[in-house]
């Protein structure tokens, strides 16, 4: 089935049940893999599937479309909070309801980003990931309180009570911004910081009143959703454009591409797709499971291990990395008519069976998700069997991705999947 993923920000609840996906066929002699550890390589590589139609589809059709989706989903999120925070300012009947609108607006942003998380290349891993982790980073590297801090640094205008420095959000570290300070700004319901001390600074915080510290949070995270939608933009204006990286992707093997030959560009989109092992499978479900990596409950189950705990988005987190992998592996996006993808490319290379287990494999993860009646922080503070079963069926992907994916299209296994056997 083919799927348009090109949906407006008040679909995206609904875009997370209609994802589909699609297949064609051609065919070709298999090439053989290379190991960018090993430093050695099959010299047969791939002759008649056209690649650089593959790469083309891909970066038009699936990568950029998300990445302007993403920006006008953080410019909508930056309305509703402004508005939110208009209404708790002026003590408006209708605050309840604004704030739900801007809580929407989180989630719908979240969704799209989430899609992009299996598109990190260029732009979004320049520089340690800077522009990536200024918009998300997870696991989070720092603490509620870090952005408790922030709260009054800003309301303040200086840091700490210090004069010679003012407060410049762009100059703040990721834990302290992002969606991840969004999300503890709008939905946490406890006003009190959670610091275990305190600087002069943030010493009279628990002692305000409720309207004075929902009216601090609020106008941070107004500040936060300016910021997020300012590293959208530049996000944007990285990749497109004639001289952005999805033209480079496109170019390859053309001169001014940093790529010889398409099948160097499809290397890097295949690249990202491995987000599916580390983070995915187990930073999102194995670690709050306890299956061979420790949490703060230690090896078992730990509900606040849990990716978006506050929101209780973990679920729809994980729906939205699996739905965008299948988009580039099967090539389904703005343009139902041009489906292009991994898929084919498999077909092409006699892996047709590859195709059809990893097809399976993510077909099993969404459906145990969405079988799911609670989400997935409610789900591990009870049984844990779907969550369970959602890794089980994750893994099937994941363990076909690092082995017979990239044998069959002489794809290169990243640095950070290479020593892993799970």
């Amino acid at each position: 089935m083919r799927v348009s993923k090109r949906f407006s920000a008040a679909a995206v609840a609904v875009a997370l049940v209609l994802s589909g996906c699609g297949e064609s066929t051609s065919s070709s002699q298999g090439p053989g893999v290379k190991d960018n550890n090993s430093g050695t390589d099959n010299p047969t590589l791939p002759s008649q599937f056209d690649e650089a139609a593959l790469v083309s589809n891909l970066v038009n059709n699936v990568l950029t479309p998300a990445i302007e989706q993403f920006n006008e989903l953080a410019i909508t999120q930056q309305l509703e909070v402004a508005n939110y925070c208009s209404a708790e300012k002026a003590l408006a009947e209708n605050t309840a309801a604004l704030k739900l609108n801007a809580q929407q607006s989180w989630r719908s942003a979240m969704v799209g980003w989430q899609y992009v998380e299996l598109m990190q290349m260029g732009p979004l891993t320049a520089n340690s990931k800077e522009l990536k982790n200024n918009i998300y980073v997870w696991p989070a590297t720092g603490s509620l309180c870090d952005i408790d801090l922030d709260v009054v640094y800003f309301e303040d205008g200086v840091i700490n009570g210090n004069a010679s420095n003012p407060y410049n959000i762009s100059e703040r570290t990721a834990n302290r911004k992002g969606l991840t300070a969004l999300e503890h700004l709008l939905f946490n319901a406890n006003l009190d910081h959670n610091c275990s001390s305190v600087n002069d600074a943030l010493a009279p915080w628990n002692s305000r009143s409720t309207q004075e510290r929902a009216v601090a949070r609020c106008e941070f995270a107004t500040e936060v959703a300016k910021d997020i939608e300012a590293q959208s933009n530049l996000l944007l204006s990285q990749w497109t454009g004639e001289n952005g990286y999805a033209a480079k992707l496109v170019n390859a093997g053309q001169p001014g591409s940093p790529f010889d030959t398409p099948h160097l560009a499809l290397n890097e989109i295949s690249k990202a797709l491995f987000y599916m092992t580390e983070e995915l499978k187990d930073g999102k479900i194995a670690t709050p499971l306890g299956l061979g990596f420790p949490n703060a409950c230690g090896l078992e189950a730990c509900s606040e291990a849990v990716e978006s705990p506050i929101a209780e988005h973990s679920k729809e987190n994980l729906l939205a990395n699996i739905r965008a992998f299948r988009n580039i592996f099967t090539g389904n996006g703005q343009d139902t008519e041009n489906t292009l993808g991994f898929d084919d490319f498999l077909d092409a290379e006699n892996g047709s069976d590859v195709k059809e287990r990893m097809l399976a494999g993510l077909a099993d993860a969404e459906a145990t998700l969405l079988a799911m009646d609670a989400s997935l922080k409610a789900e591990l503070a009870g049984s844990t069997e779907q969550v369970t079963q959602t890794h089980t069926d994750v893994k099937k992907v994941t363990d076909d991705l690092k082995t017979e994916f990239i044998e069959k299209l002489a794809l290169e296994l990243p640095q950070t999947s290479a020593g892993d056997n799970d």
